[in-house]
């Protein structure tokens, strides 16, 4: 079973559906709460909750002064190879990140009289970074990922006089009332919202 990276909780999801969890059920829920983090992150194209610690990705070099990476909330180490094989290391004292002001960046551009370029390449490109989209859930996203999994637990339990199902990914949720559908339709939208195009 996948372990849950915490965009939702049991604690939230019993809040949620205003009943309890039996103890042998945790696990299940877990996994649900994992299934459910994997689906939104493949709708949107996002990790929402950053790594705690930074890794490195290897990039191809494309001979310019941008590259743009996936999305990350810090940057530690940007080291270019030439093609010499020499290893720059390039301090944060001649490179900006975009957007400016706002998280996640994705975005690196070396400073123009740092004298220094994403030399072209094949992944001669390494950035060490936290990636990730924030560094804690946005609360919109938690919402939506309990929703998705409250809905996931009241199909299991073949619960009586659902107003509707439908099918999320590999699972069926379902809802008891008209309020619990809207709050699906809203936790669609808001998925849907934060897709991110990529090119």
């Amino acid at each position: 079973m996948l372990t849950p990276k915490g965009y939702t909780n049991r604690g939230q999801i019993q809040n949620y559906l205003l009943h309890g969890v039996k103890d042998y059920f945790v696990p299940q829920i877990d996994h649900w709460i994992a299934q459910m983090e994997k689906f939104i992150e493949t709708e949107t194209q996002r990790v929402f909750i950053a790594d705690e610690t930074a890794s490195v990705k290897k990039f191809d070099g494309n001979g310019e002064i941008e590259l743009f990476v996936p999305e990350c909330i810090e940057i530690t180490e940007v080291k270019v190879t030439s093609s010499d094989g020499t290893e720059i290391i390039i301090t944060s004292d001649y490179y900006y990140l975009y957007p400016i002001n706002k998280m996640p960046r994705s975005r690196i551009k070396l400073a123009d009289d740092s004298g220094y370029s994403f030399t072209s390449g094949e992944q001669n490109i390494e950035i060490t970074a936290k990636w990730g989209y924030s560094e804690t859930c946005p609360s919109d996203i938690s919402f939506a990922t309990t929703v998705l999994v409250a809905g996931i637990i009241n199909f299991s339990a073949d619960m009586q006089n659902e107003v509707k199902s439908e099918a999320i990914g590999s699972y069926n949720v379902t809802y008891k009332d008209s309020n619990g559908w809207q709050d699906f339709v809203q936790a669609k939208e808001i998925i849907y919202n934060y897709r991110r195009i990529v090119v």
